[in-house]
């Protein structure tokens, strides 16, 4: 089973996240379910410095082929990609330093079997005066010139381009919507790239921007109605499309881009949203029984967020302490792997294990608790089942949307 064999027919949610406790739930849900599984990771989580995840290529690699091993998912349906994999987590260094980890990075991804590449080469350098279309290809060809490189991603899956603005920015002022014209461009640019590297393959895709955006508590939607066009562009030049930023979304807006020919949904926020969201029910229960040997994991979160501001900055107003657990954007996410928080993960844990089922259930609404004593058959302790059973809402919105039953 490839990826190319998959999209020929379907589209593939791509689940981007390096959070283990996320990625724990989508293997065992997609074991379960014998789908396809797509994770992929960005340049700011995995790079060969350690992200901010402390992953490289190899680890990370090693961490997902751990996990799925325990539970004997089948490797043929299991791939891995990289995302915006370029010079984004260099931009405050000069172009030349940049470019030459960028070589590194995509380097090391492809060395450990990453099938999907998204090479991103949009973003400013600190020495760069301005950033047109020429430099961007420009850079893309010589990234993919690489003695290394060019000969191990001929058999991958490339994508290029980037949304705009990258996700997670907070201002949907910034949304501009990929024109037809400019799709046609960097189509052609990057088939004469191909061409003159001399790929065999010339299938690739192209990350567009339909509009869509979220924000703290309100979800932008995006504009459909010139798609058809884009649909027609994409048969013609033979490439498929990639969507970014697609959390939160409804299942009929996911399903109308699969239909005009987005072969690949990016999700990510709302997967470590939903998750905080199973700590959070936790914490209530943990409370009631726990009164005094507690995980404390609200306020320990809040708390490491209030003394460092840098993944939060610019997108929460600091007067207000309700958004830092509750937007959409989940910046919070970035905190999951700080050692106090995830000390008091490993507290709630214990405690949820050690409780009765029916205490579990107490919060849980009655359809959720078919769905508890379902996975509990599986052999799943209760930390385990309730996270699961946040995360696969959104698993299952993302698998039906693709064309995939989750029944």
């Amino acid at each position: 089973m490839t990826i190319y064999k998959i999209i020929k027919n379907k589209a593939l949610p791509s689940f981007c996240s390096s959070n283990i406790d996320v990625l724990s739930s989508i293997l065992f849900f997609c074991n379960l379910k014998k789908l396809p599984c797509l994770i992929e990771c960005t340049s700011n989580q995995v790079n060969q410095h350690g992200g901010y995840t402390g992953y490289t290529a190899k680890t990370f690699f090693r961490e997902i082929q751990g996990i799925s091993k325990k539970i004997n998912f089948n490797k043929k349906m299991l791939f891995l990609g990289g995302d915006h994999l370029g010079p984004l987590p260099w931009k405050n260094k000069t172009k030349k330093i940049a470019l030459k980890n960028s070589i590194k990075l995509i380097d090391d991804f492809l060395k450990y079997d990453y099938c999907k590449i998204h090479v991103d080469t949009s973003i400013k350098c600190k020495d760069d005066q301005n950033l047109d279309n020429e430099i961007i290809f420009y850079r893309t060809k010589e990234i993919l010139n690489n003695k290394n490189i060019k000969k191990k991603i001929k058999n991958k899956f490339i994508i290029i381009g980037t949304e705009v603005p990258l996700s997670g920015s907070g201002d949907s002022n910034k949304i501009i919507v990929t024109k037809k014209s400019q799709i046609k461009e960097e189509v052609l640019k990057f088939k004469r790239i191909l061409k003159s590297l001399k790929f065999k393959s010339k299938k690739f895709g192209l990350v567009i921007e339909p509009g869509m955006k979220y924000m703290h508590s309100s979800i932008k939607k995006p504009n459909l109605k010139d798609f058809r066009q884009k649909k027609i562009l994409s048969k013609k030049y033979n490439i498929i499309y990639e969507a970014h930023s697609t959390d939160y979304q409804s299942i009929q807006i996911l399903k109308k881009l699969v239909n005009n020919n987005f072969k690949f949904l990016k999700v990510g926020p709302e997967l470590t949203f939903n998750y905080a969201r199973s700590l959070f029910y936790m914490h209530q229960i943990e409370k009631k029984f726990f009164k005094i040997q507690n995980s404390n994991l609200n306020k320990q979160i809040l708390r490491s967020m209030i003394r460092d501001n840098r993944y939060w900055k610019g997108y929460y107003n600091p007067k207000n302490k309700k958004i830092f657990l509750n937007s959409k954007l989940d910046r919070m996410r970035y905190y999951f792997s700080y050692s106090l928080i995830k000390k008091s993960i490993k507290i709630l844990q214990k405690n949820i294990n050690n409780l009765k089922i029916k205490d579990n259930l107490l919060l849980l609404k009655k359809d959720l608790r078919k769905e508890f004593n379902e996975y509990h058959n599986y052999g799943l302790k209760n930390f385990e089942i309730l996270k699961l059973i946040f995360i696969s809402k959104t698993l299952k919105k993302y698998y039906n949307a693709c064309g995939y039953k989750t029944n």
